[in-house]
């Protein structure tokens, strides 16, 4: 996993953390969670590119701030990011914004596993809007979500729709493609267009739809390389030693065969798939890239999502933590998530299925079923949940990984202890 270090960025002062399967950031409005959450993914993305080179080499300061909206002035000369993972490494210090120094060291000796990074953030219902598409052109991280939501829907369509996962819901969704339009099929059998319906569906349709799609259904197609990682793969070669040239001669053979097939594709001369052809293309080319040490396909998806609870009925937001730890343990992936939240019925949530990690050899697999929880019962060593504090972190879980005291739990009591003082001068006078 990934260790970082956040200083004086925004309103974030000095921070540190190791990132775990999964990772809870709370705080007050403005305290620094998206913050936060927004440089892990894009330094988790920066790896990536720097090691696979997906995309041309990119200005990290400028890259940052731009994709994921963050404004210049959060950034002094005394900001600083530092991020390590077993492959990668980089410093970002401050220094002069204009020239920051950043220094970056690659280890190739360690095996990369690529991963697909999804960011889905607060404002994600405005994929309700109409006619979004003319808006994908552009690239930050709202319409890089927007992007993957096309993605994920395009198959979706009124015979095979997408029931949200979330029993609380109840209701179905369907892309009509014809119309460009996004419904929602209620219980009665009547549908809605999704940007008519409730605001707490506007919300979590996008968010379930995509994190359906990123968690499962993107691992059931392979990936394309881009020109830029096929020719720094082609970069690498010139470097192997003499068993790996043999593997590689072997390599070149059947490429230099796919490449007639292609040409016989083309000429009518074979009933091959254009389909078929290109899947063995990806994967001679992810054989290829083994060779030199890396592995391009994904292994795993790093989820980020900004405030899961947003416009969610508490009983919801319960069954969205429920249904997103159970995709974990169902899957044999090592997915990374990472939520910012200031909702307590996610923290309770949550304390169930760790508790339920706790205690599960000691219940009965018949017993276990009577807990809504028992599919989502999570080993708490592999979740971190830190509250921010005047841009300082501090993790709120006790030696069992089970969440302590909180500013939620002093906000509840405040609110309370407030009613009851006010409760002393009511006179009921039945």
């Amino acid at each position: 996993m990934a260790h970082l270090i956040i200083k004086n960025i925004g309103p974030v002062k000095d921070v540190e953390l190791d990132l775990n399967q999964i990772n809870i950031l709370m705080g007050p409005q403005s305290c620094g969670k998206s913050t936060i959450a927004k440089i892990i993914s894009y330094c988790s993305w920066f790896e990536k590119n720097m090691i696979l080179k997906t995309k041309s080499e990119k200005d990290f300061y400028k890259e940052l701030i731009e994709f994921h909206n963050l404004e210049d002035s959060y950034f002094s000369d005394s900001s600083y990011i530092e991020y390590a993972t077993p492959c990668f490494h980089i410093t970002f210090k401050g220094n002069e914004k204009e020239n920051p120094v950043i220094e970056i060291k690659v280890d190739y000796t360690h095996k990369f596993e690529n991963r697909k990074i999804e960011y889905i953030p607060a404002e994600r219902n405005f994929v309700a809007l109409k006619g979004l598409g003319k808006y994908t052109d552009s690239r930050d991280n709202i319409l890089n979500f927007l992007y993957d939501w096309f993605q994920a829907k395009q198959e979706i369509t009124k015979d095979s729709g997408f029931v949200l996962p979330l029993p609380s819901l109840g209701v179905t969704y369907f892309y009509d493609k014809e119309q460009d339009a996004d419904n929602i099929l209620m219980e009665d059998g009547k549908s809605i267009n999704l940007r008519h319906s409730s605001s707490g569906l506007m919300s979590a349709t996008p968010l379930l739809l995509v994190f359906d799609y990123v968690m499962r259904k993107v691992y059931n197609q392979k990936r394309t390389k881009s020109p830029l990682e096929i020719t720094n793969i082609q970069s690498y070669l010139k470097g192997l030693d003499a068993t790996q040239a043999e593997k590689l001669d072997l390599l070149q053979k059947r490429f230099s065969i796919l490449e007639s097939d292609f040409e016989k594709r083309e000429k009518g001369e074979t009933t091959i798939s254009v389909n078929t052809l290109r899947e063995q293309l990806n994967e001679l080319q992810e054989t290829l890239i083994n060779l030199i040490g890396l592995y391009s396909d994904y292994f795993y998806s790093q989820v980020i999502i900004e405030e899961p609870e947003l416009n969610l009925f508490p009983k919801t937001q319960r069954d969205l933590v429920y249904y997103m730890l159970r995709v974990l343990n169902e899957s044999e992936r090592k997915h990374v998530l990472v939520l910012t939240t200031h909702s307590p019925y996610i923290l309770f949530a949550l304390n169930n299925c760790m508790m339920g990690g706790l205690v599960k050899d000691k219940i009965t697999s018949e017993e276990s079923e009577s807990f809504l929880s028992h599919r989502s019962w999570t080993d708490p060593h592999q979740v971190s949940v830190y509250e921010i504090h005047d841009g300082y972190l501090k993790c709120i879980q006790d030696e069992d990984g089970i969440i302590e005291d909180n500013y939620l739990n002093h906000a509840y009591k405040e609110n309370s202890s407030e009613y009851m003082d006010l409760l002393n001068y009511y006179d009921d006078e039945e």
